[in-house]
């Protein structure tokens, strides 16, 4: 194993995302699209850790078929696991036809994306160019949660993807604790897994009755008589 502290940070991701994403799925829901959405957040990123982690682990050679074949595949599930993010920011941040149109802008991005990474680069920098974006929304649409409907626990959520974004910007500095046995990748994966507890609770949150109730109720508030 080449790198041992990215692998198995990874690899514990992955295994965090699989409980996270087990707990969406066997949850009721009248939100159906919020809780898919985030449900398949985690099955993509975990997916990703492991062919990320392994390749780390196992295919450290550029240029061996099993590094190309695998990194091509991390690439492309970082690429769905923020699609899922866009999907979810969007049905947080606004229902009916603003929130599908929004939702929409996720489609051109994921297919542009999965070009250039699939015909112009593979490196690493790439997948912050849709990660990014995505992983704004999703903070836009907690923060907007909190304030405009009184859901205050969405705070929760917001500081999870705060952290989340504290964790890409430790990748992309290369900011770790030691560069053999906890270089940055290993540290932003634990920073990570932090985060997407955080996330996972304001993402079951919003796929749960209060929310909806909640929201419904202010909406109509709101509405002129």
């Amino acid at each position: 194993m080449s790198e041992p502290d990215v692998t198995l940070t990874d690899y514990g991701l992955a295994l965090e995302c699989a409980f996270l994403a087990t707990f969406l799925a066997l949850k009721s829901t009248r939100q159906k699209m919020l809780r898919d959405a985030g449900m398949f957040f985690f099955v993509f990123l975990g997916l990703s850790a492991i062919t990320g982690g392994t390749v780390h682990g196992f295919f450290p050679d550029q240029n061996s078929p099993g590094h190309r074949h695998l990194w091509q595949a991390t690439l492309q599930l970082i690429g769905l696991a923020a699609f899922s993010t866009w999907i979810l920011a969007s049905g947080i941040l606004a229902k009916g036809r603003p929130g599908r149109w929004l939702a929409v802008a996720a489609f051109p991005q994921i297919a542009l994306y999965s070009t250039l990474a699939f015909l112009v680069t593979q490196e690493f920098w790439i997948a912050f160019t849709i990660y990014l974006p995505a992983a704004l929304l999703l903070l836009a649409g907690f923060c907007c949660g909190a304030w405009r409907d009184g859901h205050r626990f969405l705070l929760v959520g917001a500081s999870g993807s705060v952290l989340s974004l504290l964790s890409s910007f430790l990748q992309f500095m290369r900011i770790g604790i030691d560069p053999v046995y906890f270089n940055h990748n290993a540290l932003a994966h634990v920073v990570q897994c932090v985060a997407l507890v955080l996330i996972f609770l304001g993402i079951r949150y919003v796929s749960g009755p209060e929310y909806l109730e909640l929201r419904v109720a202010r909406s109509t508030e709101l509405s002129p008589p």
